[in-house]
């Protein structure tokens, strides 16, 4: 199994844990996602060789979508999903540590749809794979 498809998946299953619909893309539109719902996005993967296992830093970018009577929630809901990174997480096969610290979040106002205002969170989480 590879490290980053295995926490990629246990985040989404803790987010749709939250009560959220998660996508593993950005919704099509023929898709009709209702708002709010979280979209997983970029997954990076820094590899760390020792001589005898494989170790790294991951990130996993969440973006959280709401209309525009959503921003108090997607303010929530970031932080939320913060508290998932600054904990550890452990899967059948590894063992990840959040690292709070390295966390990145946004809340942006996205009008890229003629005639509507979004709120578009993004938040990325930070793991040591040990």
């Amino acid at each position: 199994m590879n490290p980053s498809q295995e926490l990629f998946d246990q985040l989404m299953i803790e987010c749709e844990n939250l009560g959220y619909t998660v996508y593993d893309h950005l919704p099509l539109e023929s898709e009709n996602a209702e708002y709010p719902f979280i979209a997983m996005g970029m997954t990076q993967l820094l590899p760390v060789t020792y001589k005898d296992a494989l170790g790294g830093r991951i990130s996993q970018t969440l973006d959280m979508w709401g209309d525009a009577e959503s921003r108090p929630l997607v303010t929530k809901v970031i932080n939320q999903l913060s508290l998932l990174g600054a904990r550890t997480i452990r899967t059948k096969h590894f063992h990840f540590v959040g690292r709070p610290a390295a966390q990145d979040q946004q809340v942006l106002t996205d009008t890229s749809v003629p005639d509507t205002v979004l709120y578009h969170g993004v938040i990325t989480l930070v793991f040591n794979l040990n």
